[in-house]
Parts: structure tokens; C-alpha cells; sequence
């Protein structure tokens, strides 16, 4: 399986526990599949292995090299992993800012 289609399948299961009747009790775990589809869909845009992708100043400095619309979205990455506020709200915004990033990367791959 690939890392877009891990991704998408992780952006899935965090739906679904963002549409649960209790789902304030799952948006931390809502969020973790959230950081582990970024985390793929990064990986596949900059072509990183897991190592590299506990580089920080690399996924930075690889990403200012970038000229697209996501060329900021380290950002949000670095923010959503080392924040520990976990709300439904957040998480929801977070799915959709993910959910995009992932459908992009789908869509523009491209190869460093």
C-alpha cells in the first residue's frame, strides 16, 4: 500500500471518530491519525524516509525549497505535532487541513 493510500485510510478512521456521538472522547486519538497521514503525505511529497523526517531543520529547509501552495504547511505540521490541545474542534479543523494537503500531494507528487 502506498503512502497516500495509508494516509487517506488513517484521514478515514479519524472521521469516523470525529462522527461519533462521544467523539470528544476520541479527538486525541482523531488527531494522532491525523499527524501520521501528515507525516506520510510529507514523506511522499519530499521522497524522506523515517529517519530524515526526524530532521526537523530538513523538513523545514526542504520545504521553504518548494514553490506551491503548501509550501507553508510545516507549519501547521510542527504546530498540530508539538501542540497537546486536543478539542473536537480542533481536531475537525485539523482533518480538513490534512484531508486537503493529503488530496494535493495525490495530485501533484513530485520527485526531489
Amino acid at each position: 500500500m502506498s503512502k497516500i493510500e495509508t494516509a487517506k485510510k488513517k484521514i478515514q478512521f479519524a472521521e469516523y471518530l470525529l462522527n461519533r456521538d462521544d467523539a470528544s472522547d476520541f479527538s486525541k486519538g482523531a488527531n494522532k491519525h491525523l499527524l501520521d497521514a501528515a507525516k506520510l503525505a510529507i514523506r511522499e511529497l519530499l521522497q524522506f524516509d523515517n529517519e530524515e523526517m526526524n530532521e526537523k531543520s530538513l523538513v523545514i529547509s526542504s520545504f521553504q525549497k518548494t514553490n506551491n501552495e503548501y509550501s507553508d504547511f510545516y507549519k501547521f505540521y510542527y504546530k498540530f505535532k508539538e501542540s497537546e490541545y486536543s478539542s473536537t474542534s480542533s481536531a475537525s479543523n485539523a482533518l480538513n487541513t490534512v484531508k486537503a494537503f493529503v488530496n494535493w500531494v495525490e495530485e501533484n507528487r513530485r520527485i526531489n
